[in-house]
């Protein structure tokens, strides 16, 4: 044979596409009759969990549940006041579709969801509470191809052949695996403070400090940071009020996930799940102890430059048959990171009391717009803000309650990300995550803030390229061809290479040859097996 072939088989994957959608959900949640009834609510959290996923066409269906966390204000016989919470895992069950042109059921997902909005209504009977939340549901679906690429042909003497060739910059996947480990903690309430009658609320951060791959894993690292809001009485006058306890950085953890052909310098992109943990008061109130799960996806690359055949023909002696194939390569850049610090007031409205002390400040933050211009890129968007505080009264109570603000602060930066010129028509891939949050009490009604925020971007531009995946030389036959061909099968057979190497058809080899019709699933032909060519395939 004066047809050499030289190939390679690589795992491609590559962004089809993503898009967000927006969908109001509805729930109701019970105080149960062993509880206290409340008077009103002073704070929902609420933290979404995408359960299932699946691609149809077109889009994207993703279902979940909505844990709910619920406080609450109540009084006991006696007039005193109460705080009580209701935590349910899977409060509010919701089921939406993402619109993303292109996509198809054998396509990969990833989903997230988050609540932008959240009211919530007690009704007279104390107990029953309606929900109204405002879902943000984002989903973006990736295609996978294992394909062999021919890299190089030769043909012997005399034989000519013309040969075109391009590089390209891929990431070929190693694979995917699940990291999963328990949290089990017991969290001491600080020296001194008053042992706690009731856990309202438990709240876990991971936060990942390093990455790295080993052989046959994938490890993330990181610290995890807890906060409780716990209901206490004063010593002096014997009323319940909520006291804040945090353990920041309390644990490092490490994420080992399984996956096989891994080992050091290769790539690995995690994704941590938010963590599902309950709590409960041990030692009389003085510790807190947390049990649950904290999950990480992670994927394995193996960044490759390669050189492919796009072009093939022969200008004498031998017959080539070509097999070209269309592959999507993703093209990513360098992840590139920045602070950026976000400052301002936010004001009470009339309807809330006056403040008397600031108890608790949170934030998040999205992004809004990105752009790219030259070798640098703009990422804009906002931060929202929560504020747990005691009203003043003029009986002398301090009374707890919650506010919120939408947009409260904006943010812009310009990073400068290498190959950005190069990526002419790149998507930006951008996040931003609150590093810390500070807050000060300004007046009865108006607070100041101060977050730090670390955006991230990365761009990431999804290629066409016809490449030859297959090449054979045709076989000549000198004089009457026979009746009947006989065939070995060897490793580098496929059914598109016999079919065009002895000028006939898939299908026709498959009719002639049921044995091989397991290779249609499979995709494996058994070698050092026979089959059979009929004079009349030929």
């Amino acid at each position: 044979m004066a047809l050499r072939v030289k190939d390679d088989i690589v795992q491609l994957e590559a962004i089809i596409g993503a898009n967000s959608s927006q969908t109001v959900t509805e729930g109701t949640v019970t105080i149960p009759s062993s509880m206290l009834a409340a008077d009103r609510i002073v704070k929902v959290t609420a933290v979404p969990h995408v359960k299932e996923q699946w691609v149809e066409e077109d889009r994207v269906h993703i279902d979940g549940t909505i844990a709910v966390t619920l406080i609450y204000a109540g009084h006991y016989d006696t007039g005193q006041a109460y705080y009580g919470s209701l935590q349910i895992a899977d409060g509010v069950p919701f089921s939406h579709s993402v619109d993303i042109p292109g996509a198809k059921p054998q396509m990969q997902s990833q989903c997230e969801a988050n609540i932008l909005d959240l009211q919530s209504t007690v009704r007279s009977d104390g107990r029953t509470v309606d929900l109204d939340m405002v879902l943000e549901l984002s989903a973006t679906t990736a295609e996978s191809q294992e394909i062999t690429l021919v890299t190089d042909v030769a043909a012997s003497h005399p034989a000519k052949l013309r040969v075109s060739k391009d590089s390209l910059r891929i990431e070929d996947v190693v694979g995917e695996g699940i990291a999963q480990v328990e949290l089990r903690e017991l969290l001491p309430l600080p020296v001194g403070s008053v042992p706690a009658l009731r856990l309202l609320e438990l709240q876990g951060q991971f936060r990942p400090t390093d990455t790295r791959v080993a052989v046959d894993r994938a490890v993330i690292s990181g610290m995890m940071s807890y906060k409780a809001v716990c209901a206490t009485t004063d010593e002096n006058t014997g009323e319940e009020q909520v006291v804040i306890h945090r353990w920041d950085d309390f644990a490092r953890l490490e994420l080992g996930a399984e996956i096989l052909g891994s080992r050091q310098g290769m790539l690995i992109y995690p994704k941590v799940a938010p963590p599902v943990i309950s709590g409960r008061l041990v030692s009389d109130g003085q510790m807190v102890a947390v049990e649950g799960i904290l999950a990480c996806m992670a994927k394995v690359t193996q960044p490759l430059d390669i050189t492919v055949a796009t072009e093939l023909s022969a200008e004498t002696e031998i017959e080539v048959g070509v097999r070209r194939e269309s592959i999507k390569v993703q093209q990513r850049g360098d992840a590139v990171t920045k602070d950026v610090y976000v400052d301002g007031t936010v004001e009470l409205s009339e309807s809330r009391p006056p403040l008397e002390r600031l108890l608790d400040m949170e934030a998040k933050a999205a992004v809004t717009n990105t752009s790219v211009l030259g070798g640098r890129v703009s990422v804009s968007g906002y931060v929202d803000l929560a504020a747990m505080y005691i009203g003043r009264t003029d009986d002398f109570s301090q009374p707890v309650y919650h506010a919120t603000w939408g947009s409260a602060g904006a943010f812009e930066t310009s990073m400068n990300v290498p190959g950005a010129a190069a990526l002419t028509g790149a998507d930006v891939e951008a996040g931003v995550v609150i590093q810390d949050v500070r807050a000060e009490l300004l007046s009865r009604d108006t607070i100041g803030f101060h977050v730090t925020a670390k955006v991230s971007c990365r761009l990431q531009e999804t290629l066409s390229k016809e490449v030859v995946a297959e090449a054979v030389e045709l076989r000549e036959f000198k004089g009457r061809p026979p009746l009947y061909t006989c065939v070995a099968l060897q490793p580098e057979d496929t059914l598109w290479k016999l079919a065009t190497k002895y000028r006939t058809s898939i299908e026709s080899l498959l009719e002639h040859n049921p044995a091989l019709a397991e290779v249609v699933t499979t995709g494996t032909l058994p070698v050092s097996g026979k089959i059979m060519i009929t004079r009349s395939d030929t």
